[in-house]
């Protein structure tokens, strides 16, 4: 008979609750507060900060910088619709140990992905454990389980870093972007794109840029993104 993972986390008033984790197969943790939060001590060596996903009002604790990548790829995904940081810890029956994943999503078809990313300070006290733990977890709530691959030095990550100040909602707009679509109908540079727009450059390049962001405009992800060289284009051609 399987081991048992139970569950805690922390009812919408704030009470703590624990239950098996099948039975929260139905609870909205991406919307709930955190069961813990990383100490501050003298010769820590992570840096614990804050990110804030685009169209939440919350923001999302990252114990790591590498911690700070993976919401980074949260936020890029776009099959993930939500998340937070640190909303449950998971323990086998019986056991006073727990675990707490980094990340909790939620996906656009529904469902929920744990997202943890593996430290040295995890991997030398025991991340086999952890996995096995983690993997449980995933069988009897139905949860998609990911492993953070750690830093990433590619150009792609390098463009998600620079062009996230672009993420938010806010830079949207239909008029700007009819017409960025007629200008990058074909490939064109990025900055003469936004000065054939004849709109002004400021916001232009912003609202341009969260195009980008959004996929709505292209680019190749795989080289590093230099806005007087790098071709931008509309998936959607001239209409």
């Amino acid at each position: 008979m399987a081991e048992v993972v139970w569950a805690q986390f922390l009812s919408p008033a704030g009470r703590l609750l624990e239950k098996p984790v099948s039975q929260v197969r139905q609870e909205r943790l991406e919307e709930r507060a955190e069961v813990w939060r990383p100490m501050r001590y003298r010769g820590r060596r992570a840096i614990a900060t804050w990110w804030r996903p685009a169209g939440q009002a919350r923001l999302t604790g990252c114990a790591t910088l590498g911690a700070l990548e993976a919401a980074l790829s949260l936020e890029f995904d776009p099959q993930v619709v939500s998340f937070t940081s640190w909303p449950v810890r998971l323990a086998w029956a019986g056991s006073a140990e727990g675990y707490v994943p980094d990340f909790f999503a939620r996906l656009a078809d529904g469902r929920a992905r744990l997202l943890v990313c593996r430290t040295s300070e995890r991997a030398a006290g025991g991340w086999e454990e952890a996995s096995r733990l983690l993997e449980a977890a995933g069988e009897q709530a139905g949860w998609d389980v990911r492993v953070h691959p750690g830093a990433d030095d590619t150009a792609a990550a390098a463009n998600r870093q620079r062009l996230a100040r672009y993420r938010h909602a806010r830079l949207a707009d239909a008029d700007t972007a009819r017409v960025l679509h007629q200008v990058f109908a074909s490939p064109r540079p990025f900055t003469d794109g936004v000065k054939a727009s004849a709109l002004p450059e400021l916001a232009t390049v912003a609202r341009a840029l969260h195009l980008v962001w959004m996929r709505e405009l292209l680019i190749d992800w795989s080289s590093p993104f230099v806005p007087a060289r790098s071709l931008v284009w509309s998936p959607q051609g001239v209409r």
